[in-house]
């Protein structure tokens, strides 16, 4: 029998405290988790949440939207960016921000990484991500800038890529040239607006990895945006099977065509 689960954030959040300018609270209900954080002016990533994380820069992947205020973010590639209420927003791992506005910036979380933010984490054990997770992460970045030198050294020569459905790129694609062609033939169907954005990444440490990602793209002025799934296998650092799950492929089947 199907049931309601709610809980109150205000009430029933578990608080977790800044070093100092404000603070995250974390609740969850069934499979929704939400995070919410007021960072007050004068709060900095680096100040006042790196001495709880232990590391250097956030290795949280945001996915959420400012209620209010703003915040500058700035990637460890110097990669800089202004958000400010009303914005949806991803952000990479690997960052530091801090407030810009006058007033709290107040922000909602809603990304699988926001139930590690602003805690401590083990210093005995090991990082989240295992070494096939962590190419898996590098692909999708490579996949949605058009790297093709750093898909290239991701993938078996001998990689299978296999496609469900019925749609006109159904099928195995075999190897790494037609992998990579297959590739291009998703950019130049919907005239370069395909993405494929990562969502979540779980790994079982023996070279298996589920990558759950967010699909958008737009053919003829009609947009698409749907969620699916990579299961990966990996030979040593090289990925050398690829099955692509949907959670609607009818839906997409009929959008490709």
């Amino acid at each position: 029998m199907a049931e309601f689960l709610s809980t109150r954030l205000s009430t029933d959040g578990e608080r977790r405290p800044f070093a100092d300018h404000g603070h995250a609270v974390l609740a969850n209900a069934g499979g929704a988790a939400l995070l919410y954080s007021r960072f007050e002016p004068g709060w900095r990533w680096s100040q006042d949440v790196a001495p709880i994380a232990g590391t250097e820069r956030c290795r949280m992947h945001h996915l959420g939207y400012v209620l209010s205020g703003s915040m500058h973010i700035v990637l460890e590639d110097g990669t800089e960016a202004d958000f400010a209420g009303g914005d949806l927003l991803d952000i990479p791992a690997g960052h530091d921000a801090w407030v810009t506005s006058d007033g709290p910036c107040e922000m909602v979380d809603f990304s699988p990484d926001a139930t590690r933010y602003a805690v401590a984490r083990p210093t005995d054990i090991a990082a989240p991500d295992d070494p096939a997770m962590t190419q898996v992460r590098r692909g999708y970045e490579a996949f949605n800038t058009g790297d093709v030198e750093t898909l290239r050294s991701i993938l078996a020569h001998d990689v299978l890529q296999h496609v469900a459905g019925h749609g006109r790129f159904a099928g195995t694609h075999k190897g790494i040239d037609a992998v990579l062609d297959y590739y291009g033939k998703l950019a130049e169907s919907t005239q370069g607006t395909f993405r494929c954005d990562l969502i979540d990444v779980h790994g079982d440490g023996a070279g298996h990895v589920v990558a759950m990602h967010q699909m958008s793209a737009t053919i003829d002025g009609a947009k698409r945006v749907s969620r699916g799934s990579i299961v990966f296998t990996f030979v040593g650092d090289k990925a050398t099977d690829l099955l692509e799950l949907h959670g609607d492929l009818p839906g997409d089947d009929a959008f490709f065509g």
